[in-house]
């Protein structure tokens, strides 16, 4: 395939929001959806992947004459996987893409909508070696979070609202985290590391743990549970957060900023709320190109102007900095709107 050139997924669908059947109660999905890819990038961008995601006009919506499709928020990751042959396989995170409110709308013959980004990932972060004639396995998973005006008035009754939700904090679990009396439940990394847990504990915290104990984690055994794609410190840190409602201590930036990507994959909301904050209270001199670099890859307006403030008042000291002086030579961050933020962020300041 050459540039330009484009592959589309099979369809998949939103387990959320369906229809109902009123005889047989089967329920039918109303959203349907086909990943978009450029494998050797878009036509005026032959570096980058590009990811895009369609929007399939269903049935339901051709009836009841939707004319768009709102979701609230969704976003593109993509993972290499480094031994596709073996079972216990190795993910590396590459890179999130993440796109807020965003409107779907129907208008063309095709009751298609396709919405995405052009410039996704450089080719030369994908392959370990940089040599981008090797072969690669990579997975690209799709998070949609729906907001549909229809959901709650226009279903079939006995429908649940589509959003994602986390259970309320009932009580606290703090002095049973990682007391073996109580554990059920053992986890184990690529890294030799294991920590033991509670089925119940996790379950009635997280809907994502409580969907997993349902389903290919659902018979207990002695046999602990391997986790790939995830670092053993981050995963205690979310164990420690479903026990006790509190973000861990002396947590270092790189394992916040991976907490805050696997806290949104598994709908922790206030988890990665708290990350943020975390992240903010951590800019000083040392950090503050890698929380500046972390706001622009997530587009995180909050983050963004901690950072910018932060420059504003240290500007001085950061001028002379070797990140700065390294950034300044990099092409891959958008300077113009960097430049501008500071300049706004200066003059309201002042």
């Amino acid at each position: 395939m050459g540039t330009g050139a484009f592959m589309m997924s099979e369809r998949f669908a939103s387990p959320q929001p369906v229809t109902i059947d009123s005889e047989t109660g089967a329920k039918d999905p109303i959203h349907w959806w086909r990943l978009v890819l450029y494998p050797h990038g878009y036509a005026n961008q032959p570096d980058y992947l590009a990811v895009f995601l369609t929007a399939f006009r269903s049935e339901y919506e051709k009836k009841n004459q939707v004319k768009s499709r709102t979701v609230q928020r969704f976003w593109f990751e993509l993972f290499r996987v480094d031994n596709p042959d073996v079972k216990s396989k190795k993910l590396t995170h590459l890179a999130i893409r993440s796109f807020k409110k965003s409107d779907f709308v129907f208008e063309s013959r095709d009751d298609i909508h396709t919405l995405g980004t052009r410039k996704f990932v450089p080719f030369t972060e994908i392959f370990a070696d940089g040599k981008n004639h090797n072969n690669v396995t990579l997975i690209i998973r799709v998070h949609i979070i729906n907001e549909d005006p229809f959901t709650k008035d226009s279903l079939n009754e006995g429908t649940k609202p589509n959003e994602i939700r986390v259970k309320p904090f009932l009580t606290s679990f703090e002095k049973y985290f990682m007391d073996e009396r109580y554990c059920d439940v053992e986890f184990e990394f690529d890294c030799g590391s294991r920590i033991k847990s509670n089925r119940l504990a996790l379950a009635c915290r997280s809907e994502y743990f409580d969907s997993l104990f349902k389903g290919e984690w659902s018979v207990p055994g002695t046999t602990p549970i391997h986790v790939t794609g995830m670092k053993f410190r981050v995963f205690k840190a979310i164990l420690y957060y479903l026990y006790t409602d509190k973000l861990e201590e002396d947590l270092s930036l790189d394992a916040l900023q991976n907490l805050y990507f696997d806290s949104e994959t598994r709908h922790l909301e206030e988890l990665k709320e708290m990350v943020l904050i975390r992240i903010g209270e951590m800019a000083d001199i040392h950090t503050w190109d890698q929380i500046l670099r972390f706001s622009l890859k997530i587009n995180e307006d909050k983050l963004k102007k901690i950072v910018m403030l932060f420059l504003q008042y240290n500007w001085d000291e950061v001028k002379q900095t070797k990140q700065m002086k390294r950034m300044l030579k990099e092409g891959n961050l958008d300077w113009i709107s960097v430049i501008e933020n500071l300049v706004t962020t200066k003059i309201l300041g002042d």
